[in-house]
């Protein structure tokens, strides 16, 4: 891994389903955590959408590190019922600054 992957953080997507009405106070719950970037309200069968960043690891422990930081603090948090980690394998990014 070169130096400038090593800069880079690696991300990784949560899944959440909440108790009914949960949605919001979750959403804050989470965006408290400095691993927690973004946090998006969904319709459909998923109640939040978060995205975590976490520094890459030069061992290649970096899931391992999404997988823990997911069971030991998201998965406790009040109002989250089920859980569902995506940590994409390739990505490409191109951010647009109107919304």
């Amino acid at each position: 891994m070169s130096a400038a992957e090593m800069k880079r953080k690696a991300r990784a997507f949560v899944l959440i389903n909440t108790d009914p009405g949960k949605e919001r106070d979750v959403m804050e719950k989470l965006l408290k955590f400095s691993r927690v970037k973004e946090v998006h309200i969904c319709s459909g069968k998923i109640d939040l959408i978060a995205m975590l960043e976490v520094p890459r690891e030069v061992n290649g422990s970096t899931t391992k590190a999404i997988a823990d930081f997911v069971i030991e603090r998201l998965q406790d948090v009040s109002g989250i019922t089920d859980t569902e980690t995506i940590t994409p394998t390739h990505s490409k990014t191109k951010w647009s600054e109107s919304v």
